[in-house]
């Protein structure tokens, strides 16, 4: 089997987990795989992982919600809801399983299903949170996260946004400079609280929240090119699973940004 290494833009989609170097070394022409990756195979292993994620989600939802009674022995109640106690060990621990799958790919299939059920369950916790200020806003995230990814989808699927080089620097420049505006806000919010829940804070943060969203389905474009590089140069079967927890990845963040467009648009109403 002959492979070929696709062009350096297909395979730069500025998803932080998405480790170039060992992309490019599954697509040479040294790499005899017996079987090699499919996209149904990585639809698959996506399917798994997203399915793993939402069972950690309703695990979180559930130790992050309390059913409290109004009137005792009266049948009705309110529901509570509280950070968990082992929240922020989960964060942690998520975040140290993507940086090991970052590190070792090829141990994606080991790490990516206990990233996705403690991802999941933070996720779960964080939902529960914004579903008690925003009745129904849980399910409008889902909706518009599901809607993004189909839109972005088709958009490379016609060749209406091609994943070039220029588009690659331009999303990962975009991505950077939102990783250093939001340490910006944190060290702002340290001596500034107040700060943060002032009008001209929710104006910006829209304003934010929607390039954060605009470079999410982008990355989704240039990731979808990722894939079909991978197929056409006939990687090993094992990059389906790390290709999936980088998609999945990229899914968690573009939910979390959407929710905070509609936390921030139902506040400003």
């Amino acid at each position: 089997m002959t492979n070929t290494v696709p062009a350096e833009s297909q395979i730069r989609t500025g998803n932080p987990v998405l480790n170039v170097a060992y992309v490019e070394s599954q697509l040479t022409a040294t790499v005899a795989a017996p079987r090699t990756m499919s996209v149904a195979g990585f639809s698959m292993k996506t399917l798994v992982l997203l399915a793993v994620v939402v069972a950690g989600g309703a695990w979180g939802w559930a130790s992050a919600t309390e059913q409290v009674p109004d009137q005792l022995g009266a049948g009705y109640g309110d529901t509570t809801v509280t950070i968990p106690g082992g929240f922020w060990l989960a964060s942690f621990a998520a975040i140290f399983l993507a940086i090991f799958t970052t590190v070792s790919p090829r141990r994606a299939a080991l790490f990516g299903p206990p990233y996705a059920v403690l991802q999941g369950y933070c996720l779960g916790a964080v939902s529960a949170s914004f579903e008690e200020q925003t009745e129904g806003i849980v399910g409008a995230a889902v909706l518009s996260t599901f809607c993004v990814f189909v839109v972005a989808l088709l958009l490379y699927v016609t060749g209406l946004v091609r994943p070039t080089q220029k588009l690659a620097f331009g999303v990962i420049a975009g991505i950077g400079g939102l990783c250093l505006l939001y340490l910006f806000v944190f060290v702002m919010s340290i001596f500034n609280w107040d700060w943060v829940y002032s009008e001209s804070f929710v104006t910006i943060g829209l304003i934010v929240t929607i390039i954060a969203i605009v470079l999410a389905a982008l990355s989704l474009v240039l990731f979808f090119g990722t894939v079909d590089a991978g197929v056409e140069a006939g990687a090993p079967k094992d990059v389906e699973w790390y290709l999936a927890f980088g998609l999945v990845v990229e899914l968690i963040w573009l939910y979390a940004e959407l929710m905070r467009l509609l936390a921030l648009l139902a506040r400003n109403r």
